[in-house]
């Protein structure tokens, strides 16, 4: 986000022009077929200072941006949808969406750390679509009240059945994932008093599995999705699991945003195909299961997102 420019007091002083002969001499210039330096010579005005103001109106407001017009427009449709859906998402989620959209498209932006954009772009962001989105600030509430009660529990029921209203129960999933490691962990075990480094000898390693489990209210359990903590995947890997399953790996050994889109992709639309009337799809909301074409995906399929959590 551009910064305030203030102007040194100590700094050289510029020539201040008549906002009306600026505005004669932008006009000529958009108007003709003159160079922009016939113009302000023709009216005695610096180059630059006609060049800027005749730019003015072209340029959008924060200057040049990463994405395109149309790019930022979608992404408010996106997000005003999933507002709309009770889903509404922060300004992380925002990040996140941008980040997972720039490297699916192949684009490296020098300036965004891994291509996560920082709070200044959300500023930013806000700032030029302030006529289509806002930013509220939440409550503040004590340890106490954000405990999890046995009221906030019913709360939370009570508005998930008024969104489940005339919804088939073969058209409700839930999902979650979870994640699988071989390591065991530290216990506490007996030794001789004194011992500096007590160890505990235990074939393990650092890898991990992620297994996406997902069932209807009806009771029917869909294929489940399992990932691995790797560079590739092996043939070996995919063999013996339940019917439909299907494999994948990533860097860390979680779903990211790529993952989660074939999750959807593979596993709830194939279900969802042949089922008619509004289906929800009830899950967690983590930022790395956001993208674009997620949403997009379910807004045309008529699926609704729930937060779980």
């Amino acid at each position: 986000m551009p910064r305030i420019y203030k102007a040194d007091p100590r700094g050289k002083r510029y020539n201040k022009y008549d906002v009306n002969l600026i505005e004669e001499a932008v006009q000529a210039y958009k108007s003709g077929n003159k160079s922009l330096k016939y113009i302000a010579d023709k009216f005695k005005i610096d180059k630059s200072v006609l060049y800027r103001h005749a730019t003015r109106t072209m340029k959008r407001h924060g200057g040049q941006t990463v994405l395109s017009e149309e790019t930022e427009e979608m992404i408010i449709k996106y997000i005003n949808i999933c507002a709309d859906w009770g889903y509404p998402l922060d300004s992380l989620d925002l990040r996140f969406l941008v980040k997972h959209y720039l490297d699916k498209v192949g684009r490296t932006v020098l300036k965004f750390n891994d291509n996560l954009p920082g709070p200044d772009f959300v500023r930013s962001f806000l700032k030029r679509h302030n006529d289509q989105i806002s930013q509220r600030n939440s409550q503040n509430i004590k340890n106490n009240r954000a405990a999890v009660t046995p009221m906030s529990i019913k709360n939370y029921f009570n508005e998930l059945e008024r969104s489940l209203q005339n919804v088939e129960a073969h058209n409700i999933i839930n999902y979650d994932e979870t994640n699988l490691t071989d390591d065991p962990g530290r216990k506490k075990i007996l030794t001789k008093r004194g011992t500096k480094y007590p160890e505990r000898v235990v074939n393990h390693s650092k890898s991990s599995i992620s297994i996406m489990m997902a069932a209807t209210a009806e009771g029917e359990l869909l294929p489940p999705y399992v990932v691995y903590k790797a560079q590739n995947l092996y043939d070996t890997w995919c063999e013996n699991g339940p019917p439909g399953t299907r494999y994948n790996r990533s860097q860390s050994g979680w779903f990211d945003g790529n993952i989660f889109e074939d999750w959807v992709k593979s596993i709830v639309l194939p279900y969802f195909r042949h089922k008619q009337g509004k289906k929800v799809l009830i899950g967690d909301n983590l930022s790395s299961h956001l993208s674009l074409d997620v949403i997009k995906l379910c807004h045309e399929q008529d699926i609704i997102r729930i937060s779980s959590c």
